[in-house]
């Protein structure tokens, strides 16, 4: 819930003071990407409208809630940052250097990921979550203005990240 206040204080903040100046000034463009680092992390709480930010937050809701009370508080903010910074690094990595980035949805893709890895050790059904994300993902490939890099770079992460923690508590059985 913190997590979607704060991206709701900041969006609210933007569109009261120019919504394309404040897009522009946070937003990750990644040929700024090494030189403006903190852009990995602002970008991350800019969105391009209602529908934006309404559909990152829906999902940051759905699955943030159960991410975070079976991690606990401090391990899904890990999980949460890392996947947003890899989303970032993706941006920086593979996107068009002049191109403008915004929003939480990398950090989504990470959580998508998560889960979808969380629920497959854990022998459950994945296999809807993981065409739900495998339709967004293929979504930014075709639809226009919807960063593919962010997502495919957030899940990888998240994923990623998952991983490290389920091994981690194997290890301290």
């Amino acid at each position: 819930m913190t997590l979607i206040a704060m991206n709701v204080v900041f969006y609210l903040y933007g569109t009261s003071t120019g919504v394309a100046a404040w897009q522009y000034d946070f937003g990750l463009v990644p040929g700024m990407g090494f030189d403006e680092p903190w852009r990995w992390v602002t970008s991350a709480f800019v969105h391009f409208g209602l529908l934006h930010i309404g559909l990152n937050m829906l999902m940051l809701y759905q699955f943030g809630r159960q991410l975070e009370s079976v991690l606990g508080t401090a391990r899904f903010v890990a999980l949460y940052v890392i996947s947003m910074l890899g989303g970032s690094l993706a941006i920086v990595l593979l996107a068009s250097e002049r191109s403008i980035h915004a929003g939480a949805s990398g950090a989504i893709f990470g959580l998508f990921a998560a889960f979808g890895v969380l629920l497959y050790k854990r022998k459950l059904a994945w296999q809807s979550l993981a065409a739900t994300a495998g339709i967004w993902l293929v979504a930014g490939f075709i639809i226009p203005g919807i960063s593919w890099q962010g997502h495919l770079g957030g899940a990888v992460a998240g994923a990623a990240t998952m991983l490290v923690l389920i091994a981690r508590e194997k290890s301290k059985r």
